[in-house]
């Protein structure tokens, strides 16, 4: 799978298909997509409010549907996580996303919506760039983040890294068709209709707030469900717990396999300078020198 990128001037639409927000939170994110050139049209319901959601099930699907059917949005900014994606799963027009190839933005909860799109309409999505934490103008990698967004940047190596110092806990070169997200989430999602036929894959995983022996029995928990003989290569962003990194190597590598590529602390998560990776799209992987490359 490719990705052709947006165009300057392209409309964006903004959406909320789990938690609530306020419009504060997401004014700095509306103004960097116009100084940008991007265009922006808010959802109906993206300021809505029922229980802890933006709206209810059938306001947030309105909210999707309605842009995916609109000619004039080329691509769906998920403006936050919290809970709520596994909800829309089952009515979710999949045919007409995979008719319209709209990209979806969005990280955290998010990450159950983009697997399952991308299981069902192969359609790219970029895991990051949160709008009210995330997409700030003291975050060094939105250049690059819409550098990608418009095609023009197809790689992360380490120069773009700003400050960061990568683990390469284990070398190697490997293809596969990148996928990745909150662990926990797309843990949800294990035997449902909704889990991609996963072949040859470059996982990359991140999570909060989750103490280390719920990451070890997620992780173990793929392992039972066959995931990690798809696996060709990690990436592991950060895992963080009451602020602080969670050590998970090597504590963890005895449910890896062997002889693949594993690359810890990328700066991807749920941190304030994280940066966005494309999801479900065929890349390669090499750690001497560090680089994440795609079609």
């Amino acid at each position: 799978m490719t990705f052709r990128g947006l165009k300057m001037g392209d409309r964006i639409g903004f959406i909320a298909p789990a938690g609530k927000i306020k419009r504060e939170d997401i004014k700095n994110s509306i103004e960097i997509f116009q100084k940008k050139g991007f265009r922006i049209t808010l959802s109906d319901h993206l300021l809505g409010e029922y229980r802890y959601f933006s709206g209810t099930i059938e306001e947030r699907l309105q909210d999707i549907h309605q842009f995916l059917e609109d000619p004039s949005i080329r691509g769906l900014y998920a403006v936050r996580g919290g809970m709520g994606s596994l909800q829309l799963l089952p009515d979710l027009n999949y045919a007409l996303w995979k008719k319209t190839k709209k990209i979806l933005i969005g990280v955290s909860d998010v990450t159950a919506l983009q697997w399952a799109v991308w299981a069902h309409a192969n359609v790219v999505s970029f895991s990051g760039m949160a709008a009210a934490t995330q997409l700030r103008v003291n975050n060094p990698y939105i250049d690059m983040f819409f550098n990608h967004l418009l095609g023009i940047k197809k790689n992360i190596t380490e120069a773009d890294l700003v400050n960061e110092e990568l683990i390469v806990a284990r070398e190697g070169q490997s293809k596969g068709v990148l996928l990745g997200g909150t662990l926990s989430i797309l843990n949800t999602l294990l035997g449902t209709p909704y889990y991609p036929v996963l072949n040859k894959i470059i996982l990359y995983i991140e999570d909060v707030n989750e103490p280390l022996y719920r990451i070890e029995r997620a992780l173990i928990q793929l392992k039972l469900a066959g995931i990690m003989n798809c696996i060709t290569g990690v990436i592991f962003g950060r895992f963080q717990l009451n602020n602080e990194d969670i050590r998970i190597w090597p504590e963890l590598s005895y449910l890896f396999p062997d002889k693949i590529p594993i690359v810890l602390n990328m700066p991807y998560g749920h941190i304030p300078k994280s940066c966005a990776l494309p999801l479900g799209i065929s890349a390669r992987l090499s750690t001497d020198p560090f680089e994440i490359s795609w079609d």
